[in-house]
Order: C-alpha cells, then structure tokens, then sequence
C-alpha cells in the first residue's frame, strides 16, 4: 500500500508529492521507499534519480549505516532538490537495513531488491494512480547517495552499468577495507572497560530488524562502533564463506569489473573530512582509473575536493561554479 505523505516533514520538500511505499518485507517488517515528486512534474515519462542516505550522530558526525531515515532533511542536499526540480525528475528515496541488527550482505540484498521494485509493475501503477499519470523514465537513472549511502550507488553502478547512466556520490564509504574502520580511536578520555557494541552484538535476535533510526539513543551506539573500530567487523559479520563476500568491498570489486556508468562517476568531498576520510575517495577514483582505462566511463572520473568536513555540501548550490563543472558531464549524459 501507497500512503501520499505531506511534505510538512521539512520545509526542504515543500514544493514535493511525497509517496511513501515499501518496497520489501523481512519478516513482519517493511522496508520504505519514498517517492518525491516535484509539483511543477509534467505528465508523462520522467528521469529518475536513485538516492540513499547516509547516517549521523551529533556536532562530529560519524556517518555510518547504523543510523538514518530516507526524509532526514538535514542530510538531504540543497544541489540534489534543485537538480530534481530543474530537470522534472523523481527521486526515490530508499532506506535498507542497518548495522548492527543487520550484516553487511543483508545489505546489499536490499539494494538489489531496491533495483528490481523499482523496475516492477507495483511502482509503475502507483506512478500511473497520480493525477498527472506519471511514468519513470528508467533508461534515464542517475544514482546519489551521501557517506554511507554511496556504498549502494557504486554497487548498483557497479552490477549494472548499462542502466544506471552516471553516479553523483558525496564522502562516500567506499574504502572499507581501510584500517580506519577497523581500528579503535585514541581519544582524551579513553575508552570504557569492556565493550558496548560486542554486547550489543550478542543480545541481537534472529527477527531484529532496524530500517529506519533517529532516536537520540542510536546515536551512543554509532559513537562506540567507531572508538572501538568495531564498524568493519559488523559490516563483514558472516560473510567469511560467502561466494559474495567481494562485493562488499567496491575497491576490491572495481579489479572484476569490465566498466561503469557512461556517464562515469563524481564524487564531491570535503578536504577535513575526519568522519570518511577523503584518501577514500581518492583510492577508489585511482584504481577506477587504472582498470577502467580505454572501458566505458573510465574517461569520466571526477574526485572534486573542496574545503570543508564531512556534509560541507547540504547548503550548496547548482549555481555555485565548482559544482556545476564537477557535475556537468554526469548530468548531460544522463539527460541524453
């Protein structure tokens, strides 16, 4: 079932239909999709922009999947709405499972899952059920995400380079193998005796499941998964013996992959970035570099490092130069 949401929810979306639908179930637990809509839509076959979120917690964001909502407006990006509204375009909006309730392959199963509903006939009849009778244009599909949510935009990319046209992603976690997700962090105070998140961990049920989280208390959580550096070994949770284990690993991926999005891939982040550390980006975009090269978006590889930390860009602008150069050729290839 299709719930028409008001768009009250921040004023970011106030010129949006927003219709919130799920897209899967686990269990007895549903997870959703929003479906925004700009007002100003004309009938008829629209381009379509996937987007995920990412996580937070408080004045030194920690962005991590254990955390976020789909209509978080905080993290939602001023350049992303304007791009939506400026070129007629639907945005769906997914949320997916999260650590620690969930592992790392669960995960990405719901991404996948995300791509065949968004191809299916449920999706096309709520579009068709509108006033304006809309359909998605999905030989029209750009993929967004910001930290976390870029993991699901270059996996998406990644599995299907001739459908999505180009991926536009923001810090995103992309280095998992890193050290930086796998070792504690020295801080003034030091760390508690024990471990809280290995706690966590052990009191998890089979039938727990989290899509959606903003409550205060998630926040101590997320604090404690990366003092502890406990975050790489959530993610990897029993995926020791699966066949699907690379794929959690888009750098490692990157090695078995024959090309990208022709529209290639942009990634935007900020130089004191000490939440997703920008050497991330930079790894990914030079191994893309170095297998893609002569193959389908490998000559349109953009890293665009500007000042700022992590979510330096929520308030940013289509009309501010450095963007809409890093964003150019992704955008026009999408649009062809």
């Amino acid at each position: 079932m299709a719930v028409t949401q008001e768009a009250s929810l921040d004023s970011k979306f106030k010129d949006f239909t927003i219709i919130q639908a799920e897209y899967k179930r686990v269990g007895s637990h549903g997870i959703r999709a929003d479906i925004m809509i700009p007002k100003t839509v004309s009938p008829g076959k629209r381009p379509v922009i996937i987007r995920f979120h990412g996580g937070f917690l408080g004045e030194k964001t920690y962005k991590f999947q254990l955390f976020g909502d789909s209509l978080f407006g905080d993290w939602f990006s001023r350049w992303l709405i304007e791009l939506s509204e400026r070129q007629s375009a639907i945005i769906i909006s997914a949320n997916y499972r999260l650590l620690p309730e969930s592992t790392g392959l669960e995960i990405l199963d719901d991404f996948d899952d995300f791509w065949s509903w968004i191809h299916s006939s449920d999706l096309a009849n709520i579009l068709a059920s509108q006033s304006n009778s809309l359909e998605l244009d999905l030989s029209r599909i750009i993929a967004t995400g910001e930290s976390a949510g870029g993991l699901p935009s270059i996996h998406l990319a990644l599995s299907h380079p001739d459908e999505i046209r180009a991926v536009l992603v923001t810090y995103p976690m992309l280095d998992l193998g890193s050290p930086f997700f796998a070792s504690p962090k020295n801080t003034p105070g030091g760390l508690a005796q024990g471990s809280a998140v290995t706690e966590r961990i052990q009191n998890i049920k089979c039938d727990d499941v989290v899509s959606t989280a903003v409550a205060p208390e998630r926040m101590s959580l997320m604090t404690l998964v990366l003092l502890e550096g406990k975050f790489a070994e959530l993610y990897t949770r029993g995926s020791e013996n699966s066949p699907n284990r690379d794929l959690l690993f888009p750098i490692d991926r990157l090695k078995k992959e024959d090309k990208l999005p022709r529209g290639g891939v942009v990634i935007l982040h900020g130089a004191g970035d000490d939440v997703v550390p920008v050497e991330g980006s930079e790894n990914f975009i030079k191994k893309a570099k170095e297998v893609m090269k002569d193959k389908q978006g490998g000559d349109k590889l953009v890293l665009t490092v500007q000042p700022g930390g992590h979510g330096f860009d929520v308030l940013a602008s289509l009309d501010d130069q450095w963007l809409s150069q890093a964003l150019q050729a992704a955008v026009e290839t999408w649009l062809e």
